[in-house]
């Protein structure tokens, strides 16, 4: 298999649709709701494929990494102030794991019963498709998005010192987490009806390929 041409179809396929969900949310500090919701919809898809991608771009490139212990920062007297104080978001490597609690089913508006046996309803609150709704969220993971994809490998060596970090704790509790959680991927949708849906079966066949490849 070229590898070089799968990642680089699957990478390119993924800026298009950055671009596309960067003009969708048009980076501003809010958008409307139905748009936001859309915006949703192919991120969180976008995501898991890219971190496939970059699974398969640890394997392909050998990277290993090794748990190094941190070093004391240095004492800078006199320096105050500096910087801004915001980071750039970081793309999260890991799968969100699967949660298999029951969850608490909604209960119905509130209820208010007098002696006369008239009773109150709580109104609800009515809320519109095209109200305006914070994109802050939104625009963090795009720009989470959009570094990584700007730097493949320098994503993968990322992933694997924090499959280091993670492989130290396994030795000393028993628990490790991988970057993909077992079972189909966050974002994944039976019918494949937009085109993220189909990078993200792409990438996913060929991460379980890299991670597990056939006995030949």
């Amino acid at each position: 298999m070229d590898w070089t041409l799968a990642i680089d179809r699957n990478r390119d396929a993924l800026l298009r649709m950055l671009a596309a969900l960067l003009l969708m949310a048009g980076g501003g500090a809010v958008m409307p709701r139905h748009q936001r919701a859309e915006a949703w919809l192919v991120l969180r898809p976008a995501e898991s494929a890219l971190r496939r991608l970059i699974v398969v771009v640890k394997h392909v490139l050998q990277i290993e990494a090794r748990v190094v212990p941190p070093r004391p920062a240095p004492v800078m007297a006199g320096r105050t102030g500096l910087g801004t104080g915001q980071r750039a978001p970081s793309f999260a490597l890991f799968d969100r794991r699967k949660r298999f609690e029951k969850r608490r089913e909604k209960r119905g508006d509130p209820r208010i019963r007098f002696f006369d046996d008239v009773e109150i309803f709580t109104p609800k609150t009515v809320i519109s498709p095209d109200d305006m709704v914070s994109a802050e969220r939104l625009n963090r993971r795009l720009e989470a998005l959009q570094g990584a994809l700007a730097d493949l490998p320098k994503a993968a060596r990322r992933m694997a010192r924090w499959e280091a970090k993670r492989a130290l704790v396994r030795a000393q509790t028993g628990k490790y987490i991988r970057p993909m959680r077992p079972g189909v991927p966050p974002g994944h949708r039976a019918r494949r009806v937009r085109p993220v849906d189909f990078i993200l079966s792409d990438c996913h066949a060929l991460a379980l390929y890299v991670l597990h490849p056939p006995d030949t």
